[in-house]
């Protein structure tokens, strides 16, 4: 199938998708309280439904803690949430900016997502405040502690002030992996980097009959007391893991 064919029929199927998604978020979603246990697994099995039908295999070993923590991963695209969506009921942390896309930001602010502001004094702190919250309250959440997206071959150095959360309430880390193989098949590169606009993106990806990607749940961290340090074991396990995988498939 010729790409533009592939993308007309996805956007086709994609349409009533997201009127679904708007219903359910208006009947179930609230932007003063978290999901509840109904709602995630509803959200859970759209992000299934959304992934299906963009053309995304997803790989999944290990899988996200029964209890609450902060997970934590290395960041590549916005398909990152949806593909995370699918496997882990996290509330997510994404940049203030997402709040303002198009229908992603309004379903997004119902959904249990938490938005920074980055770079701005006393953000951080607040922010800490806010997830210490959420994980005392017994709900998992989801940071991509390197602050923006990557080409998805390295981890950025990542940013060590939210894993005090985790020490204020004595919740495990889960450092979780992304991987987006290499595919010589593949026009469009799933990266969502260089000041990239959304929809041209998505659209490019739209016409890819795959995009493959494995998402890694590795073994949690106890928390520890100095947040730096804890950062720096999840950045080199994620690191870690991210290279073995993709040296594998060169």
């Amino acid at each position: 199938m010729k790409p533009l064919m592939r993308r007309l029929l996805r956007f086709a199927a994609l349409a009533p998708l997201l009127l679904i998604g708007v219903l359910l978020t208006l009947t179930w979603g609230r932007s003063d309280a978290y999901p509840g246990r109904v709602f995630r697994r509803l959200i859970r099995r759209w992000y299934r439904a959304f992934c299906w039908v963009c053309g995304l295999q997803i790989h999944v070993f290990g899988r996200s803690l029964s209890e609450p923590a902060l997970q934590v991963s290395n960041h590549v695209s916005w398909l990152d949430i949806p593909i995370l969506g699918t496997c882990s009921d996290a509330d997510f942390l994404s940049k203030s900016e997402v709040r303002h896309w198009p229908l992603v930001g309004w379903l997004s602010s119902r959904v249990g997502t938490l938005f920074i502001r980055r770079g701005e004094h006393g953000e951080a702190q607040a922010m800490r405040q806010q997830i210490s919250h959420r994980l005392a309250q017994g709900e998992t959440v989801h940071v991509f502690p390197e602050g923006t997206t990557t080409d998805g071959q390295q981890v950025r150095r990542f940013h060590h002030r939210l894993f005090a959360a985790a020490a204020d309430t004595s919740r495990p880390v889960q450092p979780v992996a992304l991987v987006y193989p290499p595919d010589p098949q593949r026009l469009n590169d799933p990266a969502f980097i260089d000041d990239a606009a959304l929809l041209p993106h998505a659209w490019g990806l739209l016409g890819e009959r795959r995009v493959r990607v494995e998402v890694h749940f590795l073994p949690p961290l106890a928390a520890m007391e100095q947040a730096r340090e804890l950062s720096r074991s999840a950045e080199q396990v994620i690191s870690g893991c991210l290279s073995q995988r993709l040296n594998r498939e060169v």
